[in-house]
This record gives structure tokens, sequence and C-alpha cells, in this order.
């Protein structure tokens, strides 16, 4: 049972279903691809009657165009797809995902995007070297007794240990440079989107 404006669209079948997104294995020709019933997954905005197949499938997820006579396609350029996390708590932020563009859709939802990330590792976490590992030594204080006891002696004075350094010397070692991304082993391909049967 789905709750009240949940419901999920009917969609055409054709050779594919329109709304399909499939990975093309070299750059965009838009009128050949278009002509063949895919559209380039760039963002742009697109009448909705137009395209009214693929409006009454994908609608305004991915963006809701001029909010009146256009939607946007996805823009799935530089991203990593990921699937919709459906409330399996997979994806800890789903809640926190933001709308690929204006009128789009926020949270667990399709076409919502996630900005970048790096999680502190549970399985060899980072460590800093052993340059970091050390102590900071004070000169010239004696670290056992600085006069001999004398009986009566109001001289006798005797250090319990070596003195500390203040708080100061308490710090971190920033982990430095570093990639500009957390990403893993990738290749490019251009997506597309069915449009029409």
């Amino acid at each position: 049972m789905t709750e009240a404006g949940s419901a999920k669209p009917t969609v055409p079948l054709g050779q594919m279903v329109i709304g399909t997104v499939a990975p093309y294995g070299t750059r965009i020709d838009a009128a050949a691809i278009e002509a063949q019933g895919w559209l380039y997954c760039d963002g742009r905005e697109i009448g909705r009657k137009d395209y009214a197949d693929l409006f009454a499938v994908i609608g305004t997820l991915h963006g809701g165009g001029d909010g009146r006579s256009t939607f946007n396609l996805p823009d799935y350029r530089g991203f990593f797809l990921r699937g919709v996390d459906d409330g399996t708590g997979r994806d800890p932020d789903a809640k926190s995902r933001r709308p690929a563009a204006k009128g789009g859709t926020p949270g667990d939802n399709c076409g919502s995007v996630q900005g970048a990330a790096t999680a502190q590792p549970t399985e060899g976490p980072f460590t800093t070297t052993t340059n970091g590992h050390h102590h900071h030594d004070v000169w010239h204080i004696p670290d056992d007794c600085s006069l001999y006891p004398v009986a009566g002696d109001n001289l006798s004075i005797c250090n319990g240990g070596s003195a500390g350094t203040g708080s100061a010397g308490l710090h971190r070692h920033p982990i430095v440079d570093g990639d500009g991304e957390t990403r893993p082993v990738n290749a490019y391909v251009t997506f597309i989107i069915r449009y029409r049967a």
C-alpha cells in the first residue's frame, strides 16, 4: 500500500522502459541518439508536452524546470549513481540528500544528490608517522636533589622530579595533503535516458 501522493507512475513499455538510464560508451551526438528515442542526461530543461511520455514517468524528480511548461533531465555528468536507500539504512544520510535542481526532489528519493564525504576508516585506520610520538625536554632543571640536606639548614631543597612542559606541549599532528576526492577505481561513460517507446 502506498501513501497518498507517492504512487509510482505506470510506465509504458517498448524496446526499453521509458525512463531507463543506460551507460553509453562514447561521446554523445545528441541528434542521433534522440532520433533513436534517447536523450543525454545533461540536466537541461525540456518541454513537458514535447516529451510527455518521459514527463509522465520522471516528472520533476530531477528538477522542475520553469515550474510550468518544462522539466529537467537527470544530470549525471561527473556523478557515480547510487541506488535509492528506500528505508534500508545503508545510506546514513538519506534524509539529508538535496534536490539535483530547483523544483527537484530531496531526501530518500530518486533524483536527489549528495555531496562528497569521507568516513573515518574502520579497518586500517589512518595514523601519523612515528615523528608524532615525542616529548619536549626542559633543560637545566635537575631531576634530583639540587642541594644536599644538612641538619637544620634551611637551604635543603629537593626536586621531586624533572619539570614538565606546559599544556602547549599537548598537541596534534594533522594528516595533510591527500587527493581532491575519495573515489573507487572508475571509468567514464555517458549516461542516456529512454524517452519514448
